[in-house]
């Protein structure tokens, strides 16, 4: 975003001011990167105060700092505790450090403060290329870059499969966690490839129609969905047609309930987290979360779909959009669209790999079936 010149130039001497006080000085590089941007990124040692852009970011550091992955965390934005808050308490249970982080802003990116992040004296700033934290248009990124704080570029939301592995591998280097890193993405990559082989060559007329509604019951108007990027480019992968990435330009938009009542789609995913809609996630119950999805799919503007007639509807996680767990989204939603091609599929197998590698395991319901 460049709607701050004015701000950035009067904001930028006091901040490298207040950089130098602080200590911050080149020396050579010990450890070097390129992140999901292609820049190169250099520390002179691993990182030991990192400040988060994104709170749901800690989910990676989880795979690498696996004892306690806070222990470098200096400061993080408040998002996980306002748009998804009870897995917030979950982790909160674990880790009661987590409370006193000090906030360097809400859950939106215009919510941060530059100054609350150097005034942390932060090794190293890890920011998302898009989400409700600082982007690679934000002043605050261009800010801290200037005065002499590496700021690390990652991605599991906009072009998930391919970014979540320079994301991961990034991180690993940096700190020093290489190992963790790549155990984390073997499995990755093995149940990836199984996906891939089930949708290889298949004809555009083999692809069922998906409707994916994000944050059903929770977004103010039926309809907000995906185009072509994030959760959309799964359905492609595994083997569906999107129906919103038909005539939605970009990564995000809403189509109307006569779009999709005249799509027809065969598949209908519902993604939540939180109250009024889908409750999936840290904690929760299946009976829950099926109870939660039966009231987002009796609401009267879609409830005349047929795979809710059917009751084949579907709900997710909707953190799972900006995560490196998405592979587990990835074998659900391979399942719910194919389950002819991949009945050897078990995602819930899956997350219990993962879990053998994190200290707190991912504990709760993340998808659920109307049946």
């Amino acid at each position: 975003m460049c709607l701050f010149p004015r701000l950035r130039q009067r904001l930028l001497p006091a901040l490298l001011l207040l950089a130098s006080c602080l200590g911050f000085t080149h020396t050579a590089h010990a450890l070097q990167v390129t992140d999901v941007l292609g820049r190169t990124v250099e520390l002179d040692h691993a990182p030991q105060r990192i400040v988060l852009g994104e709170g749901r970011l800690f989910f990676a550091l989880a795979l690498l700092d696996r004892d306690n992955p806070f222990q470098r965390v200096v400061g993080w934005q408040n998002d996980m505790r306002l748009l998804d808050p009870h897995t917030y308490e979950v982790y909160a249970q674990h880790y009661p450090q987590i409370a006193k982080l000090p906030l360097i802003g809400q859950a939106s990116e215009q919510s941060v403060s530059a100054e609350q992040i150097l005034s942390l004296k932060p090794d190293l700033a890890i920011f998302s290329i898009a989400g409700e934290g600082p982007t690679q248009h934000s002043p605050v990124a261009d800010l801290l870059a200037k005065a002499g704080v590496p700021v690390l570029f990652i991605d599991f939301r906009v072009h998930p499969m391919r970014n979540t592995h320079v994301s991961m591998q990034a991180l690993g280097t940096l700190l020093g966690r290489e190992p963790q890193a790549q155990q984390y993405l073997d499995l990755y990559d093995r149940h990836l490839e199984r996906v891939q082989a089930g949708v290889a060559g298949i004809k555009d007329s083999e692809r069922p129609k998906v409707f994916l509604e994000l944050l059903a019951g929770v977004w103010q108007a039926p309809g907000h969905t995906t185009g072509k990027s994030g959760l959309g480019s799964v359905v492609q992968a595994v083997g569906g047609h999107n129906i919103g990435a038909d005539v939605v330009p970009g990564a995000l938009g809403d189509v109307s309930v006569e779009y999709v009542l005249q799509a027809d789609p065969d598949v209908y995913i519902a993604t939540g987290n939180r109250a009024p809609g889908v409750l999936l996630g840290a904690g929760v119950s299946e009976k829950t979360a099926r109870d939660s999805l039966a009231k987002i799919t009796a609401r009267p503007e879609f409830a005349p779909l047929r795979p809710i007639q059917a009751g084949q509807a579907h709900g997710l996680w909707h953190d799972f959009y900006n995560s490196p767990f998405n592979i587990l989204a990835i074998e659900a939603m391979a399942r719910w669209v194919h389950p002819e091609r991949f009945k050897a599929i078990d995602p819930q197998a899956t997350m219990a790999e993962i879990n053998r590698m994190l200290k707190v395991g991912l504990d709760g319901q993340y998808w659920v079936d109307a049946q």
